[in-house]
């Protein structure tokens, strides 16, 4: 069974309009080292560990947050679950953005093109989150391979619009669908899945914009599969992959660099290494993403994992910080 932290919980009432069902809901963080063997180790790769916390949410929907976008300030954070729901988390920060805990939070359905909550796993697993250049929110569900384009405030009644997506998604596995989502620094939308088409050894992956797409592939990493990939303030792209079983929980988590520069109809992405992350670090089912620029200037990264609503394994909210040099020798893939 799961502990309860010892974190101050955070009780919000949410107030949902129409059909959308209110929810109250506590939530608390727990700090958590790094290396819970050396709670003052905070490097890993080229990366440095600045805050995690075990995130716990009571409430039957809480769990499976699988897509992410933060506020450019680091003040919020914007979660979509595969189980169908909507999540605004309140962040704290020091005057460095360093992660300190969080505040308030929100928790509602997504709602379908009618106004009403999906229901069923086929319908309501969304695995990607990306927030466009004019604020709305794009979602890509998988098993019902589809995207959905939400208004730029999410809370009560809001309605998706269907966005024409690459056709072939449709021959992709049920369960295997895209993943990674993320809004290029031109516009353009870089759509990645989980694994390859049926006969492809490389991963499947789309450019373009809504019914204008062509196909590139990322080249796979062993044994990895993609969980997420976000935009990097100097326009590379951040990749997160992992080794991941029911039963055997986060075997390794994999964060790398795409660079801009290579991402192009008919390229084929090679990714390079920023860390790793495997036991005895802490480490889980990280499937969700974001980044932003820090006051200094530098990166600073966030994940989030998805926990499949089961007690065998934890939500944990990362933040880690790249620096600009380190960025530009991964995407360059110098030493």
């Amino acid at each position: 069974m799961r502990r309860r932290p010892a974190a101050a919980a955070f009780i919000i009432l949410l107030a949902a309009a129409g059909p959308a069902v209110a929810d109250t809901i506590a939530v608390t963080a727990q700090p958590i080292a790094l290396d819970p063997r050396d709670p003052g180790r905070h490097r890993v790769g080229a990366l440095d560990f600045l805050a995690g916390f075990v995130l716990s949410g009571y409430s039957s929907q809480w769990g499976g947050w699988s897509g992410m976008t933060i506020a450019p300030d680091g003040q919020s954070l914007t979660a979509i679950s595969d189980v169908g729901s909507w999540l605004v988390l309140d962040l704290r920060q020091d005057t460095a953005g360093r992660l300190t805990g969080i505040g308030a939070a929100a928790m509602w359905p997504m709602l379908d093109r009618q106004g009403r909550p999906l229901e069923r796993k086929s319908w309501t697993d969304a695995e990607a989150l990306a927030r466009d250049r004019d604020g709305s929110l794009l979602v890509a569900f998988e098993r019902l391979h589809r995207l959905w384009r939400y208004p730029r405030d999410v809370a009560g009644r809001a309605l998706p619009t269907p966005l024409d997506a690459p056709p072939a998604i449709l021959q992709l596995p049920a369960n295997i669908g895209i993943e990674a989502m993320t809004v290029l620094d031109n516009g353009a939308l870089l759509l990645i899945s989980e694994d390859g088409l049926p006969g492809e050894r490389d991963i499947a992956a789309w450019l373009g914009r809504p019914g204008v797409w062509s196909r590139l592939n990322l080249a796979r990493s062993g044994s990895l599969t993609v969980s997420d990939a976000t935009l990097l303030p100097d326009g590379d792209v951040l990749l997160v992959e992992r080794d991941f079983s029911l039963l055997g929980g986060a075997d390794l988590v994999r964060l790398s660099v795409i660079a801009r520069a290579a991402i192009r109809p008919g390229a084929r992405l090679v990714s390079r290494t920023l860390a790793e992350l495997a036991p005895p670090l802490s480490v889980d089912n990280f499937e969700a993403a974001a980044a932003r620029t820090a006051p200094d200037g530098a990166t600073l990264i966030y994940l989030l994992s998805d926990d499949n609503q089961s007690f065998l394994q934890r939500t944990l909210l990362f933040q880690l910080r790249l620096e600009p040099a380190a960025a530009a020798k991964a995407a360059a893939g110098s030493p």
